[in-house]
Order: C-alpha cells, then structure tokens, then sequence
C-alpha cells in the first residue's frame, strides 16, 4: 500500500464526512428535550387543574388553570379538557388533551406527525 506523503487537509476532509452525523445528534437531542418539555408542561397543567376543580367545582375555573399553566407555546396545543364525577363522595377524573408537533418538520407537515398526549388526573372534591 503506497503512502501519501502530504496528508495535510485530512482531518477537515474527516471532519466534514462526519459533520452530518453532528447536526442529525443534535437535531434529535433538541426533539427530546421538547417532548419532555411538553410531557412535563402538561403533567403540570393537569394537576393544577385538578387541584382548582377540587377546590371551587368550576370547570371553566379549571379550564382557565390548565391553559394557563401550557401558555402560548409552539410545541404544545391545547386541544381539551373534560371532568367525569367517578362516585357521589365527590371523586373525579379530569381528563387533558393537548396535541405535540414535531419540531423540525415542515409546517404543512406538522397536523400529521403531531402526537396527542393525553393526561388522566383522579383526585377528590374538598368542598360540597
């Protein structure tokens, strides 16, 4: 096997073969952390929901609680919220939809690759 005797300029031709496999690891490391982001956020906004719900008996209270708590962000969208009573000592389950966009995905792509992520709370009413 003959051997180059001036390599110089190797290592960037390397480096630019590898460079790809960077920009894909941190495109993917970026996803990851927005849907844990929105996993996060929507667990959040639930249980405050549930919390106010059990403290005033209000839905549209408790619809006001969560889409507060998601905010305006573009990785989440609020899609619902209903409350079913479970029993007649004041149990219930409040129920969240919100939808999850993939974020590197074109826009006219984005209503099909969403993810629902649907989040149950079961907890008790405090005042009758």
């Amino acid at each position: 096997m003959k051997k180059f005797k001036n390599e110089k300029g190797a290592i960037s031709i390397e480096f630019l073969g590898i460079l790809p496999f960077f920009f894909m690891f941190f495109l993917l490391l970026w996803q990851v952390v927005a849907s844990g982001y929105a996993v996060h956020t929507v667990k959040m906004a639930s249980n405050a929901g549930a919390k106010t719900y059990a403290a005033t008996t209000d839905i549209n209270e408790a619809k006001d609680t969560i889409t507060d708590a998601i905010g305006s962000s573009s990785v989440i969208d609020y899609q619902g919220m209903n409350v079913t009573l479970l029993d007649s000592n004041g149990k219930f389950e409040l129920n969240v939809q919100v939808s999850h966009s993939l974020i590197f995905v074109p826009d006219q792509w984005k209503p099909s690759t969403s993810i629902t992520l649907d989040e149950k709370v079961v907890s008790q009413v405090l005042v009758e």
